[in-house]
Order: C-alpha cells, then structure tokens, then sequence
C-alpha cells in the first residue's frame, strides 16, 4: 500500500478521538509491513573473502608485440 491509500479500517463501536483513530492506523499499518517484508525472501548476495573486498583489479598484459626477450 502507498501513503495514498487509505487503509481499509472501520470504527464498528465507540466513538475515538481523531488522534486515537490516527494511533491505531499507524499501529496496523506497521504490522502490515513488517508482515509484507517478513514474507518477502531476502535476494542471496554472494558472499566475498576478504581478499576479495580489499584487492584492487589487476592489470592486464602489457601489450607488446614480441617477447621481451626477444630485444
């Protein structure tokens, strides 16, 4: 739900305070997110080592035509 979408909630008893109403929709709409994320699965990240989160790239070849020995 979007912040534009009005919860579906009706008073069937009593008659609360513009603030009470206010409490109890901020209390049910949090639950109904936390829901909403508890039941969505996380997305699997590979897991990196160490060496792998701290090393630079490596530079290529350097491009040459013959074989340094060959000079």
């Amino acid at each position: 739900m979007t912040d534009a979408e009005p919860l579906p909630i009706r008073i069937v008893s009593g008659s609360p305070t513009d603030e009470e109403t206010a409490a109890i929709t901020a209390l049910v709409s949090g639950l109904l997110l936390e829901r909403a994320v508890s039941a969505t699965p996380l997305p699997n990240e590979p897991v990196r080592s160490n060496w792998e989160r701290t090393s630079r790239s490596l530079r290529g070849p350097w491009p040459v035509e013959k074989d340094w020995r060959d000079r």
